[in-house]
């Protein structure tokens, strides 16, 4: 080794990746899907007691879904695939069948000026959201424990909070320990989207 240089090994225990992609073709996706929520919530107007002031939410076997969820699936075999080849102590679900990814998913519409209340979803192993009619209709933002607790210092490479600006056909999945919300929706215009969980049979 040169005098002038320094090996330097690398570990990890608290980085949080998150993860974005844009589905091809969503515009197609999203005009169908759409019609399909705005139709189920016509038909189901009461709002979720859980849910948000401002937002509807409702769960339906709506047609694109296997899409989204098929991408999700793809986005995740490549994700773990990532922290394989760094080294991390992650299972190798390459090979995995469909069935092996169990999921849950909700439609939701949020009104304008409405905001999202901070949150987890730690009872599954991967979160995500679709968007479906998202631009300029507020970030989401992301929060470690050690921010939320005042633990750690700006200017640090870790425990900070992250945000996100969702675009149209943006396919977003993030570890569902990770707490976030949703911010103020500063535009005229719904959101609205596709929230999930997967959690994987290992």
């Amino acid at each position: 080794m040169s005098a002038n240089k320094i090996s330097i090994g690398r570990g990890g225990i608290l980085h949080t990746d998150l993860w974005w992609s844009q589905i091809p073709e969503f515009s197609s996706l999203n005009h169908s899907l759409l019609a399909e929520i705005r139709d189920y919530q016509n038909s189901n107007p009461q709002r979720d007691p859980l849910a948000n002031p401002g937002c509807w939410r409702g769960s339906t076997d709506f047609s694109s879904w296997p899409t989204i969820l098929e991408n999700a699936i793809g986005m995740l075999k490549s994700i773990h695939q990532h922290y394989i080849h760094t080294g991390a102590p992650c299972a190798n679900i390459m090979n995995y069948s469909s069935d092996r990814f169990e999921s849950d998913f909700w439609a939701n519409i949020n009104k304008p000026g409405s905001v999202n209340a901070i949150h987890s979803h730690s009872d599954w192993h991967w979160s995500g959201v679709y968007y479906v009619q998202g631009k300029d209709t507020g970030d989401i933002a992301f929060y470690s424990n050690q921010y939320l607790n005042q633990q750690t210092r700006q200017g640090l490479p870790f425990g900070q909070s992250f945000t996100i600006s969702p675009e149209d056909g943006m396919l977003l999945i993030f570890p569902s320990y990770l707490y976030h919300e949703v911010l103020k929706n500063e535009s005229d215009k719904e959101r609205v989207n596709i929230a999930f969980n997967i959690r994987i049979k290992f």
